[in-house]
C-alpha cells in the first residue's frame, strides 16, 4: 500500500512542476470579466455549480500552461482554435465527477503523500539548502493559491484523482496476441529509397525581373514590416536589493521558532509489516468469509511459531510479500484509518494484530519498531530562520515601497516625478522591440510585462506590476512607433531572393509531381533519377521511430513509408530538409522473433497503457452518463 502511494506521489510531481513554473496570472484581461458583484455558474453537475470565478482561475492557469509551452506562437486566436475554454470546463467537470467517485469508493490521500510531494518538488528547493518554506509560500501565491492549505488541498485532490485513474487504467487486460502484434509493428524495419528534388539546385537558372519582384512586394507586404518600437522607462522595486540592509534580532528568531515549531517536528514513525488477503470492493459475503478464514489461518501459523515474514511470503497478496511484508517506517496519515489504528494504538513492538478489515481486504499487522517524535533545536535551524525572516521583511518593505510609489503616481503626471517623491531611481531602456526586449533580464520570465510593454501607449495610466515575489515594476511609454511597410528600395535585395526561393520551390514541386506520376506508371527509382537528373537516396534498415538511420531526409518520410506496401510508391510527395521527396518502399524486413522474449514485458506495459487510456475514457463516459451535466454557454462565452 505504501509503495503504491509513493508511486502515485511521484507521478504527480511532474504535474506540480508544470503548475509551479507559471509565474503570471494576468492573461488577456481575464480579471475584467468580473466588474460586478454577481457570481454566475459556468456549469452545473446535478445542480452543484462550477462558478465563473473558479473557472477563471483554472482557465488562466491553462492559458499560461499553453503560453509556457508555445511561447510567442500562442495567441488568443490560437486558444480559440484549440478550444481551450471548452477543454478547461470539461476537465473541471471530469475532475468533480472523479472526486465524487473517489469519495464513494472511500479513497483518501494520506498527509504523508501530500507532504512528500511538496517537499520533493524541485521548484520549492534551494540549491544546497533543501526545501524552502519561504520559496514555497511565495511560489504558490504566484500560482494563484491563497495559502499553503489551499494549495495542499488542491494537491490532495489531484493525488486522489491520479490514484483512481491509475487503478482503472492499469486494470486493462492484454492478450499475448495483442503483445505480438505490437512487437511486429514496433520492430518491423523498412529500406526506403527516394528521389529528392532540391530547390537550391534550381535557383541558379532562375532569373527574376523587376516587375515580378514589385508584384511580390505588393502582395506580400507583411513580410517587409519595420518592427514596433517602444521608448520605455521603468522603476523597479526588488526585495533582492533590500535584503542586505535587513537586520534580524535574536528575539525575532526566537519568536519565529516558537510560531513555526511544527515545521521542525519529525512526527513519531512506526515500522510495521503487513499480510494482506485482498478482497475486491463489492465482493459477495461468501468471498469475504473465505478471505477472512485465510487470514485467520495465517494468524494461527504465526501463533504456532512460524515467522511473520515467512507467512507473508507464502500468503500475502500485497506487493511487499517478497520482502516479508515489511512496510518500512511511516507516520500517522500514511495508511488507511483501520490499519493506522492497529499500528499506532493497539500494538506493542513485536506484537501481531488480530485480522484488520480495510477497503483492500483483511490484514495482519506486526509492529516492529517505534521511532519517537523529534524536534530540531533552535541552533540547528537558526540560519534558515534568519534567511526566511530577511526574505519576508524584504518582501514587506518592497510591498510598502510599491504602495508609496502608487500613491505618488496618483498625485504626479509622470513616472519620473512620482519616483522622485519616494526617492527611487528611474531607468531608461530606450527603444524596445520584440527582438531586443529579452536583452534585459527584467523581461525574461514575465510574459505579462512583455505584453504590457508592447500594448502600452504614451499617456496610459501607469500601473505597478508584480513580476515576482517582492519584485515590482512600474513602466511608462514615452513614444511608440508602429510597424510600417519598409520602402521597396530598402528591401529589394530580400524581395528578389524571396521571389527566387518561391519559384524554386514551385519548380521543385512540379518536378517531384511528374516523377511520382512516372514512378506510379511503372518506372523505378534509378530510371527516374536519370530521367529527371535528380539525386537518388537509399536508407539503411530503419524502424518506424527512425532508429537505424539518422539521415535528415529519412524521418519525415517514415509515416507514409510504413503505410505503403513493399515495392510500391508512397501516395504523395513529401517535403524534407533536403527537398521534395518521391518515396519508394524497397524492402520490408519482418521483426526478429529472437528479440521477443527480451521485449515482451515492456511491450505488454505499452499495450496496457494504450488500452488503459481507452478503458479510462470509456469509464469516464459512463460516469458522465449517470449525472446531469449542464454547461452555461452564455457565461462561458464571456471568457
Amino acid at each position: 500500500m505504501l509503495e503504491s502511494m509513493r508511486k502515485h506521489t511521484q507521478g504527480w510531481i511532474a504535474k506540480v512542476v508544470l503548475g509551479v513554473i507559471i509565474l503570471s496570472f494576468a492573461f488577456w484581461g481575464i480579471g475584467n470579466y468580473f466588474t460586478g458583484s454577481q457570481v454566475e455558474a459556468v456549469a452545473e453537475i446535478d445542480g452543484e455549480a462550477i462558478y465563473d470565478v473558479d473557472f477563471a482561475a483554472t482557465y488562466q492557469r491553462q492559458l499560461a500552461n499553453y503560453a509556457n509551452m508555445l511561447g510567442e506562437q500562442f495567441t488568443k486566436e490560437l486558444a480559440e482554435r484549440l478550444g481551450v475554454k471548452n477543454e478547461t470546463i470539461q476537465t473541471m467537470i471530469n475532475r468533480k465527477l472523479m472526486l465524487v467517485e473517489a469519495n464513494h469508493m472511500g479513497l483518501v490521500t494520506p498527509d504523508q503523500a501530500v507532504a512528500a510531494t511538496v517537499q520533493s518538488t524541485p521548484q520549492f528547493i534551494e540549491e544546497g539548502k533543501g526545501f524552502s518554506q519561504a520559496r514555497y509560500q511565495a511560489l504558490i501565491r504566484q500560482m494563484g493559491f491563497v495559502s499553503p492549505r489551499d494549495y495542499e488541498n488542491y494537491l490532495r485532490q489531484n493525488i486522489m484523482i491520479d490514484t483512481l485513474q491509475n487503478a482503472i487504467s492499469s486494470s486493462a487486460v492484454v492478450s499475448d496476441a495483442e503483445v505480438k502484434v505490437r512487437f511486429k509493428s514496433k520492430y518491423e524495419k523498412r529500406i526506403v529509397s527516394a528521389l529528392i528534388v532540391d530547390p537550391e539546385n534550381l535557383k541558379a537558372a532562375i532569373e527574376v525581373n523587376d516587375d515580378e519582384a514589385r508584384d511580390w512586394y505588393d502582395t506580400h507586404a507583411s513580410l517587409y514590416q519595420s518592427p514596433l518600437k517602444v521608448d520605455v522607462q521603468v522603476v523597479e522595486i526588488n526585495k533582492e536589493e533590500l535584503i542586505g540592509n535587513i537586520e534580524i534580532s535574536n528575539a525575532d528568531v526566537e519568536q519565529a521558532y516558537a510560531e513555526r515549531e511544527s515545521e521542525f517536528v519529525t512526527p513519531e514513525k512506526r515500522r510495521a509489516a503487513n499480510i494482506l488477503v485482498s478482497v475486491t470492493p463489492g465482493s459477495s459475503d461468501e468471498v469475504k468469509q473465505e478471505a477472512l478464514a485465510k487470514i485467520k489461518a495465517a494468524k494461527a501459523r504465526i501463533d504456532a511459531g512460524e515467522s511473520f515474514a515467512d507467512v507473508a511470503k507464502d500468503v500475502s497478496d500485497d506487493v511487499t510479500s517478497s520482502s516479508g511484508g515489511d512496510l518500512g517506517f511511516f507516520a500517522r496519515g500514511a495508511m488507511v484509518p483501520e490499519f493506522e489504528e492497529a499500528a499506532f494504538d493497539q500494538l506493542q513492538v513485536g506484537e501481531v494484530s488480530e485480522p484488520v478489515e480495510t477497503q483492500f481486504g483483511y490484514h495482519l499487522v506486526q509492529l516492529n519498531a517505534i521511532q519517537e517524535e523529534q524536534v530540531k533545536p533552535l541552533a540547528e535551524v537558526k540560519d534558515r530562520l534568519i534567511e526566511e525572516l530577511r526574505n519576508e521583511k524584504a518582501s514587506e518593505e518592497a510591498y510598502v515601497l510599491s504602495g508609496d510609489l502608487d500613491n505618488a503616481l496618483g498625485m504626479e503626471d509622470t513616472l519620473t516625478a512620482a519616483a522622485k517623491v519616494v526617492s527611487l531611481p528611474v531607468k531608461s531602456l530606450g527603444s524596445l522591440t520584440v527582438e531586443n526586449m529579452l536583452v534585459y533580464p527584467l523581461f525574461i520570465g514575465s510574459k505579462e510585462l512583455q505584453k504590457k510593454v508592447l500594448a502600452a501607449m504614451p499617456g496610459d495610466a501607469i500601473e505597478i506590476i508584480e513580476v515576482g515575489d517582492g519584485h515590482y515594476v512600474a513602466l511608462e511609454v514615452l513614444e511608440r512607433i508602429e510597424p510600417a511597410t519598409k520602402a521597396y528600395d530598402d528591401v529589394a535585395t530580400q524581395v528578389f531572393a524571396d521571389v527566387r526561393n518561391a519559384q524554386a520551390e514551385e519548380q521543385a514541386q512540379a518536378i517531384a509531381d511528374k516523377a511520382l506520376a512516372a514512378g506510379q506508371s511503372g518506372k523505378d527509382v534509378d530510371a527516374l533519377a536519370q530521367q529527371f537528373a535528380q539525386a537518388k537516396f537509399i536508407s539503411k534498415p530503419v524502424l518506424r521511430n527512425g532508429e537505424g538511420d539518422d539521415a535528415a531526409w529519412v524521418s519525415p518520410v517514415l509515416a507514409q513509408a510504413f503505410k505503403t506496401p513493399e515495392s510500391r510508391w508512397a501516395s504523395s510527395t513529401i517535403p524534407t530538409s533536403e527537398g521534395i521527396a518521391v518515396v519508394f518502399v524497397q524492402e520490408v524486413l519482418e521483426a526478429d522473433d529472437a528479440l521477443f522474449a527480451a521485449e515482451e514485458e515492456s511491450l505488454r506495459q505499452e499495450v496496457v497503457k494504450a488500452k488503459g487510456a481507452v478503458r479510462f475514457a470509456t469509464w469516464m463516459a459512463s460516469v458522465r452518463g449517470r449525472h446531469d451535466i449542464d454547461v452555461n454557454q452564455r457565461v462561458l462565452n464571456r471568457f
